[in-house]
């Protein structure tokens, strides 16, 4: 595609422009002012890239606006480049990296003292390689803590990665479910259940609810997370992973009608934890290959809430314990007084849901207490 118009003159100085090599590319710049005069200024890009350190990327500024500051790889979109086309682009010749577009966070105005007003479009990052290095428009780039990075020049940049930070990277800390004692799965009052269960010591929380429609499962999910973001307590919901994303809990546990663990992690952001129930060794086996973060094994004894599964016993408990490496969760039949044998075994989480339902708070001291002193 060819030029929009014929750039003769500068915008900012009326001087003559001259075509020059800039960015790789022949550029018409003024050599008065030394402003480039871009084909393409409105539609603009920014990459929002972590690490797997979760730290974010950034580059610090050699050009105007904002020389010497600190801000997302990105830039003007050329003519015939889409969008995303954009920020691969800039993110390769401002970085020295590679990657694959993850997903597009949003567009939001920005001002800029040449053109006026631009339009930012961020996109998040996937799988990245290549040697960091600064290249064109940055004179240096590096991962930052996002407690202790610079601060980022442009407003549009800010917004946009709040906007990630907010809805798309979560920072759930996986080492809990390596010994999460009472696995508390809410039934009835499930907001009360999960408060009490908080102020117990409850590790995790899953919201499980098979009555509600989903608007009302939305608003139990949003009010449970609240409660558990004040006391660090993991938060998961069952089944549904729409709820789950849009509450902003930190995963969803999946049963085996349910979608596959592997398409699960096309749609959820970095980080997001996803369990699946499990019913037979065959089972528990193909949910770590899967990538599933723990499994649910169960019905270890029978139980009226899975009255169609048959026991699977203490015997295939101890199969997964020597065949399988991801944190499980013993979970069907269980009660206070049939625990100890598993614990015996290894078993160190336990969800108990009528348990949990009628004595919420002895019953979550009880279990942690017992796996505390093991």
């Amino acid at each position: 595609m060819g030029k929009i118009r014929e750039l003769i003159y500068c915008q900012e100085c009326g001087e003559k422009l001259d075509n020059v090599k800039v960015d790789g590319r022949e550029r018409m710049k003024c050599n008065s002012c030394e402003k480039i005069a871009y084909e393409n200024p409105v539609p603009a890009t920014a990459a929002v890239l972590f690490n797997d350190k979760e730290e974010l990327l950034l580059v610090k500024r050699n050009v105007e606006p904002k020389n010497g500051e600190w801000c997302l790889p990105g830039g003007f979109t050329e003519i015939g480049e889409t969008p995303a086309e954009c920020c691969l682009r800039e993110l390769e010749e401002e970085t020295g990296l590679t990657g694959s577009i993850g997903r597009i966070i949003g567009s939001v105005p920005g001002v800029n003292p040449f053109y006026k007003s631009v339009l930012v479009t961020g996109f998040s990052i996937s799988k990245f390689s290549g040697e960091l290095k600064a290249g064109d428009d940055s004179d240096e780039a590096g991962f930052f803590e996002l407690s202790n990075s610079p601060e980022i020049a442009f407003k549009s940049h800010r917004e946009l990665l709040k906007t990630y930070v907010d809805k798309e990277l979560y920072s759930a800390d996986k080492r809990i479910l390596k010994s999460m004692g009472a696995y508390v799965i809410t039934s009835g009052d499930h907001i009360n259940i999960a408060e009490i269960a908080c102020e117990a010591g409850a590790k995790i929380i899953q919201y499980r609810d098979k009555k509600s429609t989903q608007a009302e499962k939305l608003n139990i999910a949003e009010s449970i997370c609240k409660i558990t973001r004040k006391s660090g307590t993991l938060f998961i919901v069952n089944d549904d992973i729409d709820i789950a994303l849009i509450s902003g809990a930190d995963g969803v546990h999946l049963g085996q009608d349910d979608i596959s663990v592997k398409d699960a992690r096309k749609i959820v952001p970095q980080n997001f934890i996803i369990g699946k129930s499990t019913h037979s060794l065959e089972q528990a086996m193909a949910a770590e290959r899967d990538g599933a973060d723990y499994i649910g094994i169960g019905p270890v004894f029978k139980t009226p809430t899975k009255e169609d599964y048959i026991p699977i016993g203490v015997e295939t408990v101890k199969k997964v314990i020597d065949n399988v490496k991801i944190p499980f969760v013993c979970i069907g039949g269980l009660n206070m007084g049939n625990i100890q044998e598993l614990i015996d075994l290894g078993a160190t989480n336990f969800a108990m849901v009528r348990e949990f339902g009628s004595d919420t708070k002895n019953s979550v001291e009880r279990i942690n207490n017992l796996i505390s002193g093991n």
